[in-house]
């Protein structure tokens, strides 16, 4: 069984210096999720629970701002990788970027955009879990964070529909 920790970037500013989008910061509101998220992934930590062994971010200032408190909360032996391509990507190549994650890794966060990573979690999320698309259907919100577990023994096996909705983590302000 693998694991995809999907994380959506929290709330940012509409726009970045020079009108640039990869330059966007959080807003205050977008700083307070990200310290939820921290703080969800502290308590995992904290009780023992599962938790991703590498964070693969977006290189575009929301998702890495996002991205480096949820990190920081993991803790500094979790590999963290950065990627200009993860800012572009659409959900297919998101699945063929995990199917390239060494087997010996067992959970892998992403961190990034919508409509992308709300697409990426309906994607891998077999229609029979029920449950989980119809959380799904409910949207992606700013740094929603959704724990999808895929019934394989290998990366190179992720396929659409190969997965559950574990757990979903919203952000309350």
């Amino acid at each position: 069984m693998k694991h995809v920790w999907i994380l959506r970037h929290a709330k940012a500013a509409s726009d970045g210096p020079d009108d640039d989008d990869h330059s966007r910061p959080l807003t205050g509101r977008g700083k307070r999720q990200s310290k939820q998220v921290a703080q969800f992934l502290a308590g995992r930590v904290a009780s023992g629970a599962p938790t991703p062994d590498v964070v693969l971010s977006s290189s575009a200032a929301r998702a890495l701002a996002t991205a480096e408190a949820a990190h920081d909360a993991l803790g500094e032996s979790v590999p963290f990788d950065i990627g200009r391509a993860l800012y572009t990507a659409d959900a297919d190549a998101i699945v063929d970027r995990l199917r390239l994650v060494p087997d010996e890794i067992d959970a892998v966060m992403v961190v990034g955009h919508n409509p992308t990573f709300h697409e990426l979690a309906l994607l891998l999320v077999s229609p029979d879990d029920t449950e989980g698309q119809a959380r799904l259907a409910d949207g992606f919100p700013t740094a929603a964070l959704a724990i999808v577990a895929l019934d394989i023994p290998t990366w190179s096996e992720v396929v659409p529909g190969s997965g559950h909705l574990e757990e979903m983590f919203v952000p309350t302000r």
